[in-house]
């Protein structure tokens, strides 16, 4: 009862600090973590980090040679001396504010990787992908799902869609043994618990073992019981509830906190979901800004903070992935509509969604300035119009958008 009435005191205090990162390294602080990044963060993303002497002089060669190349792409006939100058200030004035997301893959094309053949239930891809398709079963059929756009007071919706627009990476939270050569009858067996499990539940559309081997559980065309009360937001708009608008792959593992050193992965499972991502970008053209963890998407609307489940929270290898380290990116559950987090999250997820988490703080208080509101007003406006989109979607689809998400 006692840790109870602490974490509320936390949990109210924070709530009364207007600053991002004050709050955050309130929380910070009270979880029990260095609050030294914070600074780091803080400086970094102030404009006289850009100004800093030691900036410049760091940067020195890297600037010139910059110049060196841009003016000499601009030297050709038709091209002025002012236009060469307005060329050359962006990268005096305008620095990169995201660094963590700089270098995001292309989407890869359709012929990128493609089917081989399919021999004894087993499909083999061009880039070395292998499914095995024993434990695939039908489910509900995917249902053309809506984008809602950004700034909106009503519903809102912007687009409709019928293919998935990205991938939730999870874990099965089941139990596991020491991955070793003399516990290859339990890592076995386990497995196929784990599967039999999924299968009866139709909980993913891809579950990956502990030695790699990629299973499908529920077929592409149909939802799977994966995600849940979930939101992810894109430069077309946001998802609200990803069993119908994403793919759920799972990796055969349990949730771990961002000090815990033991891998949550094992290399034939990292391999194996590098692969299978390729795949499934290619064939449905799949943005990897899209290419997320439960972690990051799963909300609680009862008391509106984000983070009710926390598998990949702050661990996952998005580098490993082949993909850009996506805890850097605004979560739309904050801008878009008005969720907060909390002390355990801020704990769990660790370091590396700081910037992510300041991002959506910052915009939604730049929204609301524009809107002409105070952000406690503007924030709550933002929270009426996610319940309206939830029941919404309740009416079309009844019983789906509650419990359809497995508690393992």
């Amino acid at each position: 009862m006692r840790l109870f009435w602490w974490h509320h005191g936390i949990e109210r205090r924070a709530a009364e600090i207007e600053d991002p990162l004050e709050r955050l390294r309130y929380l910070r602080q009270t979880a029990g973590q260095p609050a030294k990044a914070i600074s780091v963060l803080k400086w970094r993303l102030s404009p006289d980090f850009w100004k800093a002497p030691q900036f410049w002089k760091a940067r020195r060669t890297w600037i010139v040679l910059s110049l060196v190349v841009l003016t000499a792409a601009a030297w050709r006939p038709g091209h002025t001396t002012s236009r060469s100058v307005n060329a050359i200030k962006p990268v005096l004035q305008r620095p990169p504010l995201l660094p963590s997301l700089m270098g995001a893959t292309a989407t890869p094309g359709p012929n990128t990787v493609w089917l081989v053949e399919t021999r004894d239930g087993v499909e083999n891809y061009s880039n070395g992908l292998r499914i095995d398709n024993k434990y695939a079963v039908s489910n509900e059929p995917r249902e053309k799902y809506a984008v809602y756009g950004y700034g909106k007071t009503d519903l809102g919706i912007v687009d409709w869609k019928t293919t998935p627009s990205g991938i939730v990476y999870h874990t099965t939270e089941s139990h596991l043994a020491p991955f070793e050569p003399g516990q290859n009858r339990r890592l076995v067996r386990i497995g196929t618990l784990v599967l039999d499990y999924v299968q009866s539940k139709r909980c993913y559309h891809f579950v990956i073992d502990r030695f790699g081997r990629v299973f499908r559980v529920v077929n592409e065309t149909d939802r799977a019981n994966h995600a849940g009360n979930s939101i992810w937001g894109d430069d077309k708009g946001a998802y609200v509830n990803l069993n119908d608008s994403f793919l759920g792959v799972s990796f055969e593992s349990a949730t771990a906190a961002e000090e815990e050193q033991a891998p949550t992965a094992t290399p034939a499972q990292i391999h194996s979901g590098r692969v299978l991502t390729e795949m499934l970008r290619a064939k449905y053209r799949i943005p990897a800004s899209n290419c997320v963890t439960h972690g990051q998407v799963s909300v609680n609307p009862g008391n509106m903070l984000i983070g009710y489940h926390t598998d990949w929270a702050g661990v996952f290898p998005f580098a490993e992935m082949g993909l850009p380290d996506n805890y850097g990116a605004a979560p739309a559950s904050l801008f878009a509509f008005g969720f907060g987090y909390d002390a355990s999250y801020v704990q769990i997820a660790g370091n590396r969604v700081w910037q992510g988490l300041l991002q959506a703080e910052n915009r939604m208080q730049r929204q609301a300035a524009v809107a002409g509101v105070t952000p406690s007003k503007y924030k709550a406006s933002l929270q009426q119009r996610y319940r309206e989109i939830t029941t919404a979607l309740k009416a079309k689809s009844p019983g789906k958008e509650k419990g359809d998400e497995i508690e393992r």
